[in-house]
């Protein structure tokens, strides 16, 4: 499978009812800094995994207006307006108190978007599917993904299970090349 990455911080959302917190990749609980996000997951039960973003009319802005909300003490209702939070759902690795985890991406992935058309949280969707046929086509669409304004593209096999940190095999992040 294929997803655009997109260019924001990869965080986890932990919500049980109006416990919501949010967690950066690193595991620092960055839930202070975007209020917008924990109310938009509040009353939900799920430990999702997905990119952090700023967007604006379903547009992703440039990771320059992430940062302007990234470890403020404080965020003023400018801040929430000028730079909007959103979160691109890439993964869902508990529903309620089942561990979804030990599933195969292609369950889990049917789990996550149903359990997204059920609850819908607003400021958040599910990260679309490329679809592609060969590595003629992966290699196309890794070569537009600066011109679109993407990061680049995540590669996953559809039979991996969620697994903690950074295993090999399982799924490739395959960022676009740098400007030299």
């Amino acid at each position: 499978a294929a997803e655009w990455k997109g260019d924001g911080i990869r965080v986890q959302v932990a919500a049980t009812g109006h416990d919501v917190r949010l967690f950066s990749r690193t595991g620092d609980d960055i839930s202070r800094t975007f209020p917008d996000i924990i109310a938009a997951f509040e009353g939900r039960n799920a430990l999702l995994d997905g990119e952090l973003l700023v967007a604006r009319a379903g547009l992703v802005a440039p990771f320059n207006d992430l940062q302007q909300r990234l470890n403020r003490r404080a965020v003023t209702g400018r801040m929430l307006k000028d730079h909007p939070a959103h979160v691109r759902l890439y993964d869902i690795l508990l529903e309620g108190e089942e561990d979804l985890r030990p599933l195969a991406f292609r369950e889990r992935r049917a789990r996550l978007e149903s359990w997204h058309a059920t609850h819908g949280p607003p400021l958040s969707d599910v990260s679309p599917l490329v679809p592609f046929r060969s590595r003629a086509d992966l290699d196309a669409l890794w070569t537009e993904a600066r011109q679109a304004s993407i990061e680049g593209l995540m590669l996953k096999r559809w039979e991996s299970p969620y697994l903690a940190g950074r295993p090999r095999g399982h799924w490739f992040k395959w960022k676009r090349a740098a400007l030299t």
